[in-house]
């Protein structure tokens, strides 16, 4: 399973999507987050790569609030991204049924009343019970004491009551998918002032009246993360994972991009079992790799950029020293475990850092004198004219000339090919030879 966000260049998607499902396993699962802007291309590509047919879902997931600087822009406000759910084989793709936490549904508006005689149930407003329960003569009587808080006591009450007496909650609905001999019952029991009951051909009963089914609140009770709590499936729009405050997670932060802590989890619970290996290859500030730890995956992240006291690693230490953020709670995560770290051999990314950090002219001018006199310089430039044109160089600006040091370089030479690795240009230590044959599993 995949977590990526998509880069910018189409090219370059596409070839790490063709990559990333050619490691994919058959029975995996591939999951990439967007934006509208780009959402329509994206679904394209990935129908192209993937096969249409192995699509399982467009998911929305509400990622902000109409709040604060938004609320400025002409149209719609943009509080919403989507999440490209595809497998290498739906077939042999295993999804987990998921549920998630809802408010109280007001259809479950009736108290059932129970007899040994199915035919001698019957049914009371939730509102009236719950009024009566209160001590309360009438609704009246409860309005004139609390005023304009009374509706809302109210609607607190009768949520409390419906859970706590969720098996005699009901609400009449229409069945799903029913059989013909249910829909004689239905169509029978309209001229009736009874329930009848029926045996579902899973064994269970079911019942009917006036033309619709018993809907019990207890099917929408389940325990999620270790409490009871009202439910319903999941469905393709996400609206119940808050990305308010999670800037701290993980003891790292990252100014854009990163992702709730639950929301990894809702995906991994949905797509994966503890031991499955789950694949980041654009790593972040390690949110997928934090949570896949806590959760008892396996776990790879890649991740190209430096940030800092912010990166992957950073976080991971976190974690395994018992890190309290996200789904620790929920999980029950006290610490532990551990993690192997591996870093790319720089070439040309070490000039790319230089260039980045240094702020004096003199010093790009020395970063200049030293990059053309190297061979990894890029095939359009020829150092020839690179080093007659070093004078001009000079006298541009501080922008300019990190601008043309960065266009100096090959990007294909950002770290050293394991085919180099024999070339004493490279500088390879022997012990880093010997890892890397570990990390490969090379013939020595």
């Amino acid at each position: 399973i995949y977590m990526v966000p998509l880069p910018t260049y189409a090219e370059l998607i596409s070839v790490s999507l063709e990559i990333a499902r050619k490691l994919l396993r058959k029975d995996g699962a591939i999951f990439v987050q967007i934006d509208h802007h780009e959402v329509g291309y994206l679904n394209v590509l990935m129908d192209e790569i993937f096969g249409a047919e192995n699509k399982v879902q467009l998911i929305s997931v509400k990622t902000a609030s109409p709040a604060g600087f938004k609320t400025v822009n002409p149209g719609p406000i943009d509080v919403t991204e989507y999440i490209l759910f595809y497998t290498k084989s739906k077939k042999d793709f295993k999804f987990k049924k998921q549920y998630v936490p809802v408010a109280y549904n007001s259809n479950y508006n009736l108290v059932l009343h129970r007899h040994k005689d199915v035919k001698k149930w019957t049914f009371s407003p939730i509102k009236d019970i719950v009024i009566k329960d209160a001590g309360f003569k009438d609704e009246k009587t409860a309005k004139k004491q609390y005023g304009n808080g009374w509706k809302v006591i109210l609607q607190n009450m009768i949520e409390q009551y419906a859970f706590d007496h969720a098996d005699d909650v009901i609400s009449i609905r229409d069945p799903h998918k029913p059989t013909d001999a249910v829909k004689r019952l239905m169509e029978k029991s309209k001229s009736i002032n009874y329930v009848l009951d029926y045996k579902r051909e899973d064994g269970t009963t079911g019942y009917i009246y006036k033309g619709g089914a018993l809907a019990f609140y207890s099917k929408k009770i389940q325990e999620l993360d270790g409490e009871k709590t009202v439910t319903e499936l999941l469905t393709d729009f996400w609206n119940h994972i808050s990305w308010a405050g999670i800037a701290g997670e993980g003891g790292v932060r990252l100014k854009n991009g990163k992702k709730p802590e639950k929301l990894i989890k809702q995906i991994l619970e949905m797509s994966t079992e503890p031991g499955d290996i789950i694949l980041d290859y654009h790593a972040g500030s390690g949110t997928t790799c934090a949570v896949a730890h806590k959760m008892g995956r396996q776990y790879i992240g890649c991740e190209q950029l430096d940030y800092g006291d912010n990166d992957v690693v950073t976080r991971l230490k976190n974690v395994i020293e018992g890190d309290s953020t996200g789904i620790s709670k929920a999980v029950k995560w006290k610490g532990g475990g551990s993690f192997i770290c591996c870093e790319m051999k720089q070439l040309n990314n070490k000039y790319v850092k230089r260039i980045r950090d240094t702020k004096g002219a003199e010093d790009l001018n020395a970063i200049y004198d030293e990059i053309i006199q190297t061979p990894f310089v890029s095939h359009r430039v020829d150092t020839i004219d690179a080093s007659a044109a070093q004078e001009d160089f000079n006298l541009l600006s501080v922008k300019d000339k990190k601008a043309v040091l960065m266009d100096l370089l090959d990007k294909n030479m950002l770290y050293v090919n394991l085919e180099d690795m024999e070339d004493s240009d490279f500088v390879i230590s022997d012990d880093e030879k010997k890892f890397t044959t570990s990390f490969y599993r090379m013939e020595e």
